[in-house]
């Protein structure tokens, strides 16, 4: 039986992750963690076990005819294909439903997000050309209001991904460079909340963003940006401070955790993603929350745990694949004895072919119900930690603060199984303090 994990992410992101931490912690489980060659066929290298990945970038570039990268995933698509017994974090056909911008938030407008009050996608369009009556036309048809930002369509690939501009007028619509994304700019207070997915457990990390416009300044030269730079945690320039003069409109509010719990369930239930991130803002007016952009295997900064939790998750993956396997042998054997069949003639079904699906989704695993996981155990850990920017709250005893993210009647499941769901812990990353947690008592917050 493979006792190997797989793993092929670039070497920009093997600067950010440490591979030698991820080695101790698989070995300590049993496993070697191997990289991948994608330029060799992959069969030779294992047998694995589980294959961790991040493709996008070359997934993207095979879309765009490049060789090389089309050989890289005709060479992982072969080795999966060949074997189903292998776990995948994530499927190739799942994570290609976010390398395009429109495709990302078509998917949440059409999603039961989308007939909710309290979460929205901002009206958007794809503009292809540079046609500037053309594209007037388009944004009023799609209800897009100026300004709004102009996004490229390839949400991976290279770092012209990232470079955005906010267009104020039409007179902007001279800069843009199609194929795009236009989607109305919403005024949040310079905060974004970026929500780390690992299966069911997921974190919340504020960020900065960019500052609150005044409607109708459509004289405005256009705001050229790289959305990474401006989301750094150590970010701070004129385009992500509040004016002194600004309207806020509401006073500042932390997030709701039950609003963020029904974001994660729906999304991640309909990507069918392990490793996601998603990028959540808070209209300052409404106080509705937007879904701005989602990604596959983000980056994960600000998670400690992070990559004992990536372990933890893939052995469990493994053990419940293996189990779901040894399922299916033993009914196909139990169904061949009843019938007289050869057992010998009998092939193995794959897990996969076991999940159900609707007409309208993808045959993909769904995640559990999400949990928010702390990154300081206790309270001791707390107190003492030297990281000012670390909020950490403690459950109070008796609480059940647990909630599906499903609205139903009175007979829901939160009535009839309820239990303690773990506290948030949120890293204050912008120049306003953040304290959040539907448990945090009054004398916790004054020993902060």
């Amino acid at each position: 039986m493979a006792n190997k994990v797989g793993f092929w992410w670039s070497e920009k992101k093997c600067l950010k992750i440490n591979v030698n931490e991820l080695e101790d912690n698989f070995r300590a489980r049993g496993y070697e963690l191997i990289k991948i060659d994608l330029d060799s066929p992959i069969e030779p290298q294992g047998p694995f076990s589980a294959i961790i990945h991040k493709l996008s970038d070359v997934m993207v570039k095979a879309q765009q005819s490049d060789q090389l990268a089309l050989k890289q995933i005709q060479h992982f698509e072969d080795y999966v294909d060949k074997h189903p017994e292998v776990v995948i974090l994530d499927p190739l056909e799942n994570v290609r439903k976010l390398l395009d911008r429109y495709r990302q938030y078509k998917l949440i407008d059409d999603s039961e997000l989308a007939r909710e009050d309290g979460v929205f996608t901002p009206t958007f369009v794809e503009l292809k050309t540079n046609d500037v009556n053309e594209n007037l036309e388009k944004l009023k048809a799609a209800a897009v209001s100026f300004p709004f930002v102009c996004k490229p369509l390839v949400a991976h690939g290279s770092s012209y991904a990232h470079q955005m501009s906010l267009i104020f007028g039409a007179s902007g619509l001279k800069t843009i460079s199609p194929p795009c994304v236009a989607q109305s700019f919403i005024n949040h207070n310079a905060r974004l909340f970026k929500l780390f997915l690992i299966r069911d457990n997921y974190y919340v990390i504020e960020r900065p963003s960019l500052k609150n416009f005044k409607y109708g300044d459509i004289d405005c030269e256009p705001v050229f940006f790289d959305s990474h730079d401006i989301s750094k945690p150590t970010s701070c320039c004129a385009l992500t401070e509040l004016d002194r003069n600004d309207d806020t409109c509401q006073p500042i509010r932390d997030p709701e955790k039950e609003r963020l719990d029904r974001i994660v369930k729906v999304v991640s239930d309909k990507l069918g993603l392990y490793l996601l991130g998603i990028d959540v803002i808070i209209d300052n007016k409404t106080g509705r929350y937007a879904i701005i952009d989602m990604n596959a295997f983000p980056g994960y900064d600000g998670v400690d745990s992070f990559l004992q939790t990536l372990c933890d998750i893939t052995v469990e993956e493994i053990d419940n694949k293996r189990k779901g396997m040894r399922k299916t042998n033993e009914i196909n054997e139990l169904s061949a004895r009843s019938d007289g069949t050869d057992t010998s003639q009998i092939t193995c079904l794959s897990l996969q072919s076991m999940v159900k699906s609707d007409d309208n989704k993808d045959c993909t695993k769904q995640t559990k119900h999400p949990v928010i996981v702390p990154t300081i155990e206790d309270k001791k850990k707390w107190t003492e930690t030297s990281d000012k920017s670390v909020i950490q709250s403690l459950p109070q005893n008796g609480t059940n603060d647990f909630d599906s993210g499903i609205d139903t009647s009175d007979s829901c499941d939160e009535n009839k199984c309820k239990k303690q769901l773990p506290v948030k812990t949120v890293r204050r990353q912008h120049s306003r303090s953040f304290t959040y947690s539907s448990t945090t008592r009054p004398d916790e917050l004054n020993s902060i």
